[in-house]
């Protein structure tokens, strides 16, 4: 073959290589290889977009055109552009995204403005953005700034933003509780201020229309979307069965048990001052809760000596407060907080063969045990520790249940009886930690009451009320890994690196202190006699010091110096890799072809 030939071969194959890219970068498949799918939705996702029937427009504003973008704004930035790409694909078009880049001072950060995009400023002065609106016919959702902290629930933020679209009213919250918890509807006593509801009741107020249910009522409201039962007591058979049938209907449940009301007991001991009479009483659901497959004494209180309250000397082991470790960072409404404060909480847990599926959210130590609910009327806190019946822990004191349960109502013959379904059931065992005394502070600035958070009591409750009151498919989503994983084996390296520096570390400070040892005799010796000077004993003491603290740093700096080397090695050879396969495959392929015309 000539040389001409040989050239024009050449091209040739780079021009099918080339158009060979080309074909194959336009067909719309892809593999995500990442540990945990970062890079692919969920089946709850892709189950949500299924049932969107009317088109969905995604603005997204984030900034490309700025000089100096960080790094980690970029990366970022490319994350959530593809994640929306994706719900663009399986929505099979009906999910639209555009792509706006809020030049400053241009149309469009005016536009990103008034749609209520928050930017934020950059070391540089720039305000760079990264939200988007999300519309649907005439209603309008939109993300002000996507948060790089959240990114491991980036795609329940998307998700959410666009089934909030799809809502043309509040979902509505069904409460039954014998707390105070809403304000009493007869006028206040002259003088007094009138009564107020407790603060979560109007934080879940922005979000739902609250439905009051009695506890003697015979049934459930039509149409609730989510119900709370908040220390539920007495209730009628007919409500109760209600609840069942409810809860098998997939609608979530959200419940607070109290084995031991502390705000009940302090009522009963006002009454009793007044003359009355007044036991306080456990809630319990003991029909529902079998039919759940979910463990719940009544009767016991779990002490915890690691996360007990302690202020000062005082140490009161039955009311716990759960921070990180402590809590559930796999699950969204748990992943942010930062301490919750149980008062007498009980233990739960999944009953042998249930069913069901128990994923703890808030969970004790392991030093833990148990104490008669009725003892806690008696007896003193620094008394507990000593009654306490060993656990084996660490337990639970909150969670989850879903999955398949049966009736706790077998025999009813109802036509519209339900015997089976899949539950959604959030579960707490406290109810004192939603009261505002427990959980805020209401404080007076400038004749403006303002509220300044305890705990997380109240975050926890708005968190778990809104992400089930949400669709279903929401719940099913669960937080991701980040995309900006560690280097592993660029922290191996750091880590043996340290192990090494501090080893010889450790060694010459050894030396050291023996030798600043026999300079202090030294200088002792002189003291005894009145006068101090440096004996040639002692300079050759001090050059021994001075030497060895010169050989450390030499140390150190050559462990840094091969440390960056591997480091540095170690970079050259991946990036090679990525520049080189390609034309080492092409390569190959050639080879191959060759021979293959070859042996024809």
């Amino acid at each position: 073959m000539t040389l001409s030939k040989k050239l024009v071969a050449a091209v040739l194959i780079l021009v099918n290589f080339l158009l060979l890219h080309y074909i194959v970068s336009s067909i719309p498949l892809r593999w995500d290889l990442t540990q945990d799918g970062v890079y692919t939705l969920s089946k709850s996702t892709e189950t949500m977009l299924s049932k969107v029937e009317e088109s969905v427009i995604v603005d997204l504003y984030t900034s490309k055109s700025i000089a100096d973008l960080p790094a980690w704004f970029k990366n970022f930035a490319d994350r959530v552009e593809q994640m929306l790409g994706q719900y663009e694909s399986v929505s099979g078009g009906i999910v639209r995204v555009n792509v706006i880049d809020p030049k400053p001072d241009s149309p469009e950060e005016e536009r990103a403005i008034a749609n209520g995009l928050n930017g934020t400023e950059i070391a540089t002065g720039d305000r760079v953005y990264l939200g988007m609106t999300v519309s649907q016919g005439d209603t309008e959702n939109v993300v002000p700034f996507f948060n790089w902290d959240r990114e491991p629930f980036l795609e329940y933020d998307i998700s959410k933003a666009i089934y909030e679209t799809q809502l043309l009213t509040k979902p509505r919250l069904g409460l039954i509780t014998s707390l105070p918890l809403v304000a009493p509807d007869y006028p206040s006593m002259p003088g007094q201020a009138p009564p107020s509801n407790q603060i979560v009741v109007d934080q879940l107020a922005t979000l739902f229309d609250i439905i009051s249910i009695e506890p003697n009522a015979k049934s459930l409201p039509e149409n609730l979307d989510i119900l709370a039962l908040i220390h539920p007591k007495d209730l009628s058979e007919g409500l109760e069965y209600s609840i069942d049938q409810y809860a098998l209907s997939g609608k979530p449940v959200f419940l607070a048990l109290d084995p031991s009301s502390v705000t009940e007991r302090e009522q009963g001991r006002q009454q009793m001052m007044m003359g009355q009479m007044s036991q306080p009483t456990p809630s319990d659901l003991p029909k529902l809760l079998e039919a759940w497959g979910l463990s719940y004494d009544p009767m016991q209180v779990l002490v915890d000596q690691t996360n007990s309250l302690s202020q000062g000397r005082f140490t009161q082991p039955s009311w716990l407060i759960f921070r990180d470790g402590f809590t559930n960072r796999d699950l969204l409404p748990s992943s942010q907080l930062e301490g919750v404060l149980l008062l007498e909480s009980a233990p739960l847990s999944p009953k042998e063969g249930a069913s069901t599926n128990w994923e703890p959210v808030l969970t004790s130590s392991a030093d833990v045990g148990t104490v008669n609910s009725m003892s806690l009327q008696f007896a003193q806190p620094d008394q507990l520790l000593g009654q306490a019946e060993p656990l084996e822990g660490p337990v639970a004191v909150a969670g989850v249940l879903t999955g398949p349960a049966s009736s706790a109502f077998p025999d009813k013959t109802d036509e519209k009886h339900q015997q089976e379904g899949e539950i959604t059931v959030f579960v707490i065992s406290d109810s004192d930690f939603l009261l505002d005394q427990y959980s805020v502070q209401r404080v007076n600035f400038l004749g403006m009451e303002q509220i300044q958070k305890l705990n997380d009591n109240q975050t926890l409750v708005y968190n778990f009320i809104e992400y089930l009151g949400g669709s279903r498919d929401l719940i099913g989503i669960r937080g991701k890994a980040s995309s900006s994983r560690p280097f592993e084996v660029v922290m191996n390296m750091e880590a043996e690196a340290q192990k090494e520096y501090q080893s010889k570390l450790e060694a010459v400070e050894a030396e050291l202190e023996e030798i600043n040892a026999k300079l202090s005799d030294l200088v002792s010796e002189q003291a005894n006699s009145g006068i101090i000077y440096a004996t040639p004993e002692m300079e050759e003491v001090v050059a021994e010091n001075q030497r060895k603290q010169a050989e450390l740093k030499s140390q150190v700096r050559v462990i840094r110096r091969e440390l960056r080397q591997g480091i540095e090695t170690l970079g050259t050879v991946i990036g090679a890799v990525n520049l080189l396969w390609a034309p080492i495959g092409l390569l190959i392929f050639a080879v191959y072809f060759n021979r293959l015309r070859k042996g024809k």
